[in-house]
């Protein structure tokens, strides 16, 4: 046989689905034939298969993680910008902030003579506006009533309600002391009235 039909049966003979004939003449000649010897072996090397992968499809569940990792970065921006708008507008209103958790408003009384008259009194939250009554307007109220410390001396104090009826009568408070005020009702108001010798004097209702 030539080296062309030998070329040709090669495959089968590798296969190993040639005759027994067919196989023994092809081994017979590559003994003989250098060049077919060579091409048998570079046949019988193992063959690399390259496979083909869709790239679409293999970037698709990257591209899910790379997805739901940026929604979370996104609401995570999202959650900071909210906290950090919240956190200013409380600094910026934290006198409104603290009012309502621990409602207190200070009264400034000045005594000028020994008449010992009563004297009502103006209450502030703010030191600029004033009212002439305390209404207790929230469940965080103590109801107590606090000579401050810095006042010059003892005073007396008594509560009226809208009416101008005594509710509570003359009670004495030292400086730096106070009195709960026992029986005043919620989202009514409440009149104080001061006695003292001359002096300055600070009322807190707490």
């Amino acid at each position: 046989m030539n080296c062309n039909i030998i070329k040709d049966l090669m495959p089968s003979y590798i296969d190993g689905i040639c005759s027994d004939e067919t196989g023994a003449a092809i081994e017979e000649h590559i003994e003989h034939c250098q060049e077919c010897k060579k091409t048998m072996q570079l046949m019988q090397q193992p063959t690399i298969q390259i496979v083909e992968t869709n790239v679409e499809v293999a970037k698709k569940p990257f591209n899910l993680i790379n997805k739901k990792r940026r929604l979370q970065v996104i609401t995570a921006i999202l959650m900071t910008f909210i906290i950090t708008s919240i956190s200013a507008l409380v600094i910026q209103d934290v006198g409104v902030v603290n009012q309502f958790f621990f409602p207190k408003v200070t009264a400034i009384a000045h005594i000028t003579d020994d008449s010992e008259e009563w004297q009502s009194i103006r209450f502030s939250a703010d030191g600029i506006n004033t009212q002439d009554y305390v209404i207790y307007d929230s469940v965080f109220w103590k109801k107590e009533i606090i000579n401050d410390a810095n006042s010059d001396s003892n005073v007396y104090l008594r509560v009226k309600d809208e009416k101008g009826d005594v509710i509570i009568d003359e009670f004495p408070i030292s400086p730096g002391k106070g009195v709960k005020l026992e029986g005043l009702k919620r989202k009514e108001k409440y009149f104080f009235e001061i006695k003292a010798s001359p002096g300055r004097f600070f009322i807190n209702a707490v």
